[in-house]
């Protein structure tokens, strides 16, 4: 595991093809509550084709559960953004990705206390209306419904009810066996203009707030911020 000093910032070059819609860049959550923009790692736009798929740039800004299976469940298990580098990595396709999780410290605090928000991470992701229409199909493969891996365990993905948002929204969480009883907490939002993921995972200490609740409260924001920038 690489080893992070305060102030350092992540040297990884990005490896997209040209300079990405800056729309995506402002479209992108920066803060939620208390916790805040990576400040190791902060967001960024990617353009595609990416020709270094064993870039770590993209995995660094986002979350995915610790399962492996079948190719045909990355997008649930991984997330939106390693489905897009394995079947959609051409010419105009980009994605925005971002991680959620530095503490914001309360004015005059003296000692640290549990976030109010969650650690999350965002994919913001454009290219033809076919792409979206098939990375924003909700229904789940029968063999993605339960997961099995030899070094995690097993689990399910499970739909999730969350409020309407663009043209559709739908939301789901991953379980686990043993210590870890839930893994991901995933809502997602198509619209005709992008689609954008939201992955919460599993964390020490604990939000304030259960995950499930806070869920549909980041996608409305994100989804209010993408919106504004999409303009």
């Amino acid at each position: 595991m690489k080893i992070v000093k305060p102030g350092q910032e992540d040297d990884t070059p990005n490896p997209g093809s040209g300079a990405g819609d800056p729309r995506l860049a402002t479209a992108l959550l920066t803060r939620f509550r208390d916790v805040q923009e990576w400040s190791y790692a902060p967001g960024a736009v990617v353009a595609l084709p990416v020709a270094d798929l064993e870039s770590t740039f993209i995995p660094q800004r986002q979350i995915s559960s610790p399962f492996v299976g079948p190719e045909e469940c990355d997008k649930w298990t991984a997330g939106m953004w390693l489905e897009v580098l394995r079947r959609y990595n051409a010419s105009g396709v980009q994605m925005a990705v971002t991680m959620i999780r530095d503490s914001v410290p309360s004015p005059g605090a003296q000692h640290p206390r549990r976030p109010e928000g969650a650690s999350f991470s965002e994919a913001i992701i454009t290219g033809s209306a076919a792409m979206l229409n098939r990375l924003g199909d909700p229904n789940l493969p029968q063999r993605c419904r339960h997961l099995s891996d030899a070094d995690v365990g097993s689990g399910d993905i499970q739909p999730l009810a969350v409020p309407h948002l663009g043209e559709q929204s739908w939301a789901y969480r991953i379980t686990g066996s043993g210590k870890v009883p839930i893994w991901h907490w995933v809502e997602v939002i198509q619209t005709s203009r992008y689609l954008l993921e939201i992955r919460i995972p599993n964390q020490e200490p604990h939000p304030r707030a259960d995950p499930a609740k806070l869920l549909p409260l980041i996608a409305q924001e994100a989804y209010r911020k993408a919106e504004a920038a999409f303009l």
